[in-house]
C-alpha cells in the first residue's frame, strides 16, 4: 500500500511539472506574439511611398539646414524617385527604412542631409 501511494504521487507530481512546462510554452509563445504584433504595428504595410511626399519632406530638411532649394530640387527628385521604387518593392516598410534609404541615397549629393535623415527620431 505504502509503495502504491509513493507511485501516485510521483505520478502526481510529474503531471503536475508537465503542466507548468506547457504553461511556460503558452506563456512565451504568447509573449513572441505580442513581439511580432508591436514590430507589425510599427510597419507600414502595403500602401505607396509616394514620391511628391517624399520631394516636399527632404526640401523641408534641406530648408531647414539652408541649403538652397533651387540647388536641393535637382538631386532631391532623383533620391525621392529611387526611395520609392525601392520602398514600393517591398511589401513591409517602416519609416526608420525609408529614412535610412534616403540617407544612403542622398549621402551622394549632401553629407549633411544624410546626417540629419540617419540620425532621425534620435536625441542628437
Amino acid at each position: 500500500m505504502f509503495v502504491s501511494k509513493a507511485k501516485a504521487l510521483k505520478n502526481k507530481a510529474k503531471a503536475i511539472q508537465k503542466k507548468a512546462q506547457t504553461e511556460r510554452k503558452i506563456a512565451q509563445a504568447t509573449k513572441d506574439l505580442a513581439k511580432a504584433e508591436k514590430i507589425k504595428a510599427r510597419a507600414i504595410r502595403n500602401i505607396a511611398v509616394s514620391e511628391s511626399e517624399l520631394v516636399k519632406d527632404i526640401l523641408r530638411e534641406a530648408k531647414s539646414l539652408g541649403i538652397e532649394q533651387d540647388e536641393a530640387k535637382i538631386y532631391v527628385k532623383i533620391v525621392a524617385r529611387k526611395v520609392s521604387d525601392w520602398a514600393n518593392e517591398r511589401t513591409e516598410v517602416t519609416r526608420r527604412d525609408i529614412d535610412g534609404q534616403i540617407s544612403k541615397d542622398i549621402s551622394k549629393y549632401n553629407a549633411d542631409l544624410a546626417f540629419i535623415y540617419k540620425n532621425r527620431g534620435k536625441i542628437i
